[in-house]
């Protein structure tokens, strides 16, 4: 195939290096603006073509790998950015998304960090290939499986169960040839969710108890495809969540935050939105982990959310506290967004909606009465395009704070305030 010497100009958004070869933009992964490479050129993708990094010809000095698995495996592929550079591409991914729409902060605070080995999420994948199973990390833009034996950004919790994990599978004929286990950190322990192309027979629910046992896991579940549910196979202690007063029961691959301490900066930014004796309502609620600990400091709170396990398990916690202000409701917001008339009642709003935003529900926020809007967000280009609906609606976006709990990788977390007139005044 082709090969030629380019010079790095810049950084994509997914952390690619960018360099122009006749006209044509080259994908770069795992280079830096101002370095000179010979490429390989790659298949054509949206706006360019991709291109492997062959040979370093020179350029500017590189942060060291904290991973062995760099460069194959298809996660934390911004290790090789000195720290200045990483900080920088993180907080431009936001302000470059608001400036294609003609938007900024007021206020723009530093990132908020996580520490190294805080995840408390993971997605392996695993395949089997003469009779060994090999897990880890699906390699970039390809379903092959990278074996890893740890990870460096996750919790020690979750990386002592990747060996044993795949000895484990080794012995299981149900797990099939392929699947995935997500492995999450809560209150009693890790929740593991194991992929299952079988019914396990008896011998192996023997061994996967033996599993949960031996490995200290709060609870063990199956997923298997066609059945109508998720099997808890064995249930040692409660897998829980604390928000506030409430304990509430974590469904099995639930969506939780990627770190805890991601989690304390968005709930402490939404904390000093607050004013005492509020009405608070929070879209696309989940489990309530940035408006249930408030709930004592309110004169009311909604949650609406679209999973009927996340609002299954938030009126459990609630109902085991009679008297608690808290309304619950499913409503799949993306389609039924509540109106303005219902949105009135309330003094301050909390969005944190899917990576590809809240476009119906932002549309009528720009014409109800509320005047303050905490929108949380994983992805700059959904978060630009409804920060513009609300901007042409007569909201200012007041503060914005980076939250970098997606560490190495191109991913960033964000929370922003909007106000209108009136809702800078407590």
């Amino acid at each position: 195939m082709f090969e030629a010497e380019v010079t790095i100009d810049g950084l994509g958004a997914a952390g690619d290096g960018i360099a122009e070869l006749e006209g044509i933009r080259l994908f770069v992964p795992g280079t830096l603006p101002g370095e000179r490479w010979r490429v390989r050129l790659g298949p054509k993708t949206h706006g360019g073509r991709r291109a492997e990094p062959l040979v370093r010809l020179g350029g500017p000095p590189r942060a060291a790998p904290i991973c062995p698995l760099f460069g194959r495996c298809g996660g934390c592929r911004l290790q090789h950015l000195p720290r200045e550079l990483y900080h920088r591409f993180k907080v431009e991914r936001i302000t470059g998304a608001l400036a294609h729409r003609r938007l900024m902060a007021e206020r723009l605070d530093p990132p908020a960090p996580s520490p190294p080995a805080s995840r408390r999420r993971l997605r392996l994948a695993w395949e089997r290939r003469d009779g060994r199973v090999r897990l880890g990390f699906r390699e970039a833009r390809s379903r092959a499986v990278v074996a890893a034996v740890a990870c460096p950004v996750a919790r020690p919790e979750l990386s002592r169960l990747f060996a044993p994990l795949a000895e484990l599978l080794a012995g299981l004929a149900c797990a099939g040839t392929r699947g995935e286990a997500l492995l999450t950190l809560v209150e009693g322990g890790v929740d593991l969710l194991l992929d299952c192309r079988s019914e396990p027979d008896l011998a192996e629910r023997e061994a996967l108890a033996a599993f949960a046992e031996a490995r200290d896991l709060a609870r063990l579940s199956l997923r298997r495809p066609g059945a109508p549910a998720v099997e808890p196979l064995i249930v040692r202690r409660p897998p829980e969540l604390l928000y506030g007063p409430f304990r509430i029961p974590f469904p099995a691959g639930a969506f939780l935050q990627a770190t805890k301490e991601g989690e304390t900066a968005l709930q402490a930014f939404v904390a000093e939105a607050l004013s005492p004796g509020m009405r608070l309502l929070d879209l696309y609620a989940g489990l309530g982990a940035l408006s249930l600990p408030f709930v004592e400091r309110l004169a009311g709170l909604a949650l609406f959310e679209a999973s009927g396990e996340a609002v299954t398990a938030v009126k459990t916690a609630v109902r085991a506290r009679p008297g608690s202000p808290v309304l619950v409701a499913r409503r799949d917001l993306a389609k039924r967004p509540l109106a303005v008339e219902e949105l009135a009642a309330f003094d301050l709003v909390l969005l944190d909606p899917p990576r590809m935003g809240a476009r119906a529900q932002v549309e009528r926020l720009a014409e109800a009465p509320p005047t303050r809007l905490v929108h949380v967000s994983c992805n700059p280009a959904s978060f630009a395009r409804d920060a513009a609906i609300l901007a042409a609606g007569g909201w200012r976006l007041a503060r914005l704070l980076p939250i970098d709990q997606f560490l190495h990788a191109s991913e960033i977390e964000l929370a922003a305030l909007f106000l209108r007139d009136g809702g800078d005044r407590a």
